[in-house]
C-alpha cells in the first residue's frame, strides 16, 4: 500500500514518514481489533443468554472447539445450582432460627422459674407480713412496756451508783474534815450566852473580819491549813474551784489563790515576789520554764509577815493583794457550799466571811445529814426489786455530793447545774472584796479611839495619882486588843469613830486635864508594850 501524500509503500522495514503513512499503517491494525472486540461481545450476549436462560426456541447449540454445546441444557444447569444455593440459605437461616427459638424457649423457662420464686417469695412475704401484723397493737404495746421496764430499770441502776458515788465522795469529805481535825469549840460568856469557835489543826478559824486583831502567824497558819483541807475536799468532790488555789510545792512555799480569769492557765508563773528563773540563768531549760510575757495572772497571797496595820502602813498595795487572795478563798468555800445544797445561804457578804462555820456546815453538819439521807435511799433501793423505779427522791435533793465536774449526773455545766447556781447574788467576788477592803480600813482608823466618859475619868483619879489620859488610855487599849482578839468586832465604835475623829480632837484641844469626856485617842498594844 503506497501513501497518497508522500507515495512511499508501507512494509514491516519501511517506517512511516508522514501521519497519514502512519494512520494508514494502523488501519489494518484497528480493523483487526474491532472484528475481536465484536465477537467479544457476541460470546458476552450468548453467554449471558445461556446462563439466564433467556434465549428463545427449544434449543440451540453452539460449537466450542469440537464439542457441541446445549445452551438451553446449561442455562437449566445453572438454574438449578442457584436454586441449590437458595436451599442451602434458607436451610441456614431456618437451623438458625432454631437455635433462637431454643434459647427463646430456654430463657422462657428461666423467666417462668424465675417468676415462682419470686411468687412463692412474695407468698412468704405476705404470710410473714399477716403473721407479723397479726395482734400488731397487743405485741407492740408489750415491747414498748418492755423497753420501758429496761429503760427505768438502767435508769436505776445509774441512780444507785450515782448514789453511790455520791456517798463515797460525802464519806471521803468528812473523814478528810476529822483527819484535819476540824472542830468547833462553845465558849459560854458570864451572861449566858454562847459563841461558836472553829479551829483545824489547833489553830483558830479566823473570820475575816477580825484579820486585824489576829496576830500574822496565826493567820498565815490558819489559812494554809483551810487552803489544803478545801482543795482536798474540792478534789474528792470533783469540783473545780472558781478560783485557783495553789499549795506549797517545789519552788512555790506558800498557798497562793489566782484570780477567776487568771485560774488554771498553762502557763508557768514565779512564786510571787520570787525572780524569775529566766533572769538569773540563760540556759534552754530555764526559758522553757517561765514564760516571760507581761500579762501573766498574778496569784494572791494567802500568808503575811506582820501584822495587817504595819502592811498598811509599809505597802498598801501587798495588803491590798491580801485582802484579795482571803476574800476570794471565801468565796470559794461559799461558792462551792452553794453547790453542794446550801442554796439558801451566801447572799450577803458578812455571810461569807466566817469560813470555818460555812466549812463545818458544808463537810461535817450537812454531810452527816447527806449520809443519813443516802444511806436510808441505798437501803431502799436495796430492798426493792432489780426492776424497781428509781428513788422517790431525786439525788439533787440529797444535798451534798450530786453537782460536780467529774460525771456527767449531775455535771454542774448542763442545764440543770446552771439552773441549780441561779439567783445567787454573789456571782462574782469583787463584792465580797470590796466590801472586806473598806470594813477593814474603817476598823483600822477607828480602832486608837474609844469614848470615854466623866465617870471613868473621875474613878481612875481617885485610884491612881497618874494622869488619868494616860492611864485611860492603856486600859482602853488592852480592852480593845482583847475585844479584837477574842473574835469581837468594833463595828459599833468604829462606825462612829470615823465620822466623830475631827470633832473630837478639836474638842480635846480646848478642854483642861482631868474634864475629858466624849471621843479620845488611846494607844495601841503595840506601842504599850514598847515603852
Amino acid at each position: 500500500m503506497d501513501c497518497g501524500i508522500c507515495g512511499s509503500e508501507f512494509g514491516r522495514k519501511v517506517k512511516p514518514n508522514c501521519a497519514t503513512c502512519a494512520r494508514c499503517a494502523l488501519e489494518e491494525l484497528r480493523m483487526s481489533h474491532a472484528g475481536t472486540l465484536i465477537g467479544n461481545e457476541a460470546l458476552r450476549e450468548h453467554v449471558r443468554a445461556a446462563s439466564t436462560g433467556s434465549m428463545d426456541g427449544a434449543g440451540q447449540a453452539v460449537t466450542l472447539g469440537s464439542t457441541l454445546i446445549d445452551t438451553h441444557e446449561s442455562a437449566k444447569s445453572i438454574a438449578l445450582r442457584r436454586i441449590r444455593n437458595t436451599i442451602r440459605e434458607q436451610q441456614e437461616t431456618v437451623s438458625r432460627v432454631n437455635e433462637e427459638q431454643e434459647q427463646l424457649r430456654t430463657q422462657i423457662e428461666e423467666r417462668k422459674r424465675d417468676i415462682a420464686a419470686r411468687k412463692a417469695a412474695v407468698a412468704q412475704r405476705r404470710s410473714d407480713l399477716s403473721s407479723a401484723t397479726y395482734s400488731i397493737d397487743r405485741r407492740r404495746a408489750k415491747e414498748l412496756q418492755n423497753a420501758k421496764e429496761l429503760a427505768e430499770a438502767i435508769k436505776a441502776e445509774d441512780e444507785r451508783g450515782h448514789l453511790g458515788d455520791m456517798y463515797k465522795r460525802v464519806w471521803c469529805c468528812k473523814k478528810a474534815a476529822e483527819v484535819a481535825n476540824l472542830r468547833r469549840l462553845r465558849h459560854r460568856s458570864e451572861h449566858g450566852s454562847s459563841r461558836s469557835q472553829y479551829v483545824i489543826g489547833g489553830i483558830r478559824i479566823l473570820d475575816l473580819r477580825e484579820l486585824n486583831g489576829a496576830h500574822h502567824n496565826e493567820v498565815s497558819a490558819s489559812l494554809d491549813l483551810l487552803a489544803r483541807l478545801v482543795v482536798r475536799v474540792s478534789g474528792y468532790l470533783c469540783v473545780r474551784l472558781p478560783a485557783e488555789i495553789t499549795l506549797p510545792h517545789k519552788d512555790w512555799p506558800r498557798a497562793t489563790i489566782f484570780p477567776i480569769d487568771g485560774s488554771y492557765t498553762a502557763y508557768n508563773i514565779p512564786f510571787p515576789g520570787s525572780t524569775p528563773i529566766s533572769s538569773t540563768s540563760n540556759s534552754p531549760e530555764a526559758s522553757r520554764s517561765f514564760d516571760p510575757r507581761n500579762d501573766l495572772p498574778r496569784p494572791r497571797p494567802l500568808f503575811i509577815d506582820e501584822p495587817l496595820k504595819d502592811i498598811a502602813k509599809k505597802n498598801p498595795s501587798a495588803l491590798k493583794f491580801f485582802i484579795e487572795g482571803v476574800s476570794w478563798l471565801a468565796w470559794d468555800i461559799a461558792w462551792l457550799c452553794r453547790t453542794q445544797g446550801m442554796t439558801s445561804s451566801f447572799n450577803d457578804w458578812q455571810e461569807v466571811c466566817p469560813m470555818g462555820r460555812n466549812l463545818w456546815h458544808l463537810i461535817v453538819e450537812s454531810a452527816q445529814a447527806s449520809l443519813h439521807d443516802l444511806d436510808r435511799e441505798l437501803a431502799k433501793l436495796k430492798a426493792a426489786d432489780s426492776t424497781a423505779n428509781t428513788p422517790a427522791r431525786p439525788a439533787a435533793e440529797l444535798g451534798m455530793g450530786h453537782f460536780s465536774h467529774g460525771m456527767a449526773n449531775g455535771f454542774l455545766e448542763t442545764a440543770e447545774g446552771k439552773k441549780h447556781m441561779k439567783g445567787w447574788k454573789l456571782q462574782s467576788p469583787t463584792r465580797v472584796v470590796d466590801k472586806l477592803r473598806s470594813y477593814l480600813q474603817t476598823e483600822m482608823q477607828g480602832a486608837e479611839w474609844e469614848v470615854l466618859d466623866e465617870k471613868e475619868w473621875e474613878m481612875e483619879q481617885e485610884g491612881t495619882g497618874e494622869d488619868p489620859g494616860l492611864r485611860a488610855a492603856g486600859r482602853s487599849s488592852r480592852g480593845q486588843s482583847e475585844v479584837v482578839g477574842k473574835g469581837g468586832t468594833s463595828g459599833g465604835l468604829t462606825a462612829r469613830a470615823g465620822g466623830a475623829e475631827k470633832g473630837s480632837a478639836d474638842e480635846g484641844q480646848g478642854r483642861a486635864r482631868g474634864h475629858y469626856n466624849g471621843w479620845t485617842k488611846v494607844k495601841s498594844r503595840s506601842e504599850e508594850e514598847r515603852r
